[in-house]
């Protein structure tokens, strides 16, 4: 996620130009960033240009109703927002977004799960940017358990203790509503505002308002090791099949997530998170590609994808593993 170092430039900006605000996205992995990164593109004012950086354009779950056009890396929206990803190193694509031809209003970062991010706050010319804040979803259902985790436990709680606007997500699956996750948030962060991911979007209006971040001071990175598989289907899936086998394998994975094709054309996003399988249609496109993550050691990708592959509804045609 954070490859390169933080880029500063030679020159500054012209005079009387403003500082472009930049947000910081992160939790950990099927936390629901995505999902927190669509309602900020929606909310966004129509002459607001929002430019969003992740990891990966081609597998970030933009909504369709938001999508005007891709090109290879980069995702033009409805709203003239664009979304790319992050090229060899995220330094560079940030100096290339606010040095275009058509600089965005706004800079929005999904950080991947796995990455601290204040380390990733601290990227950026501090001449043409400002970081207006680090929001990090917090997982009802899981992150308690989570971080209690030996190996990623530390993580979890540094992604949380780095933000200036903590979002709890899934509060309406929990069993307790939320209650457990609201108090680890204060407990691991007490003077953190912590606001639900609801309809009524609050914690929207408090980004598009602007955090009042302090610059990070990022310490030591946590080395944290995890190991992805990536499996493309040939064909359509069997869509209730493939959540049987991300279901039995829900105790070694810790994040799973595709957009596949069913035998009857539909599309449908699946997502393992917090051991939770959950399923929802979507207008497409539909990749057919699964990535699968997971702690070193825990599980045999050659198992995993022969366990895919006989999802595939054609089983003359069988899934292939693709190079992470």
């Amino acid at each position: 996620m954070t490859g390169g170092s933080p880029i500063h430039g030679d020159a500054g900006p012209e005079a009387g130009s403003k500082l472009i605000p930049m947000v910081v996205l992160g939790g950990w992995l099927g936390a629901g960033k995505t999902t927190l990164l669509n309602r900020l593109l929606r909310a966004a004012d129509d002459g607001e240009r929002i430019a969003v950086v992740v990891n990966d354009v081609g597998e970030v779950g933009l909504d369709a109703e938001l999508v005007a056009a891709r090109d290879g890396d980069t995702v033009e929206l409805t709203n003239g927002c664009v979304c790319c990803s992050i090229g060899d190193s995220l330094g560079v694509t940030l100096r290339d977004l606010v040095l275009s031809d058509r600089p965005p209003d706004r800079l929005v970062i999904e950080a991947s799960g796995v990455a601290e991010p204040d380390r990733v706050a601290a990227y950026g010319d501090r001449r043409r940017l400002r970081l207006d804040g680090v929001v990090v979803a917090v997982d009802a259902v899981d992150v308690v358990d989570r971080a209690g985790h030996v190996t990623y436990g530390p993580l979890v709680r540094r992604q949380a203790a780095a933000a200036e606007l903590l979002v709890v997500t899934k509060a309406e699956v929990a069993t307790d509503g939320g209650a457990a996750a609201r108090a680890w948030c204060a407990d691991v962060a007490p003077d953190t505002p912590v606001v639900e991911a609801s309809d009524d979007d609050r914690w929207v209006l408090l980004v598009l308002g602007g955090l009042d971040a302090a610059e990070p001071t990022p310490t030591d990175a946590l080395d944290v090791a995890v190991v992805s598989t990536t499996w493309q289907a040939a064909g359509p899936v069997d869509v209730g099949l493939l959540i049987s086998v991300l279901a039995d394998n829900a105790h070694l994975l810790l994040r799973a997530k595709a957009v596949v094709t069913d035998g009857h054309g539909r599309h449908a996003a699946v997502h393992l998170a917090g051991g939770r399988v959950t399923v929802e249609s979507v207008d497409g496109p539909a990749s057919g590609r699964l990535v699968a993550i997971a702690a070193p050691g825990t599980i045999d990708p050659g198992d995993l994808i022969a366990a895919l592959d006989v999802c595939v509804v054609d089983h003359d045609r069988v899934g292939s593993r693709e190079a992470p």
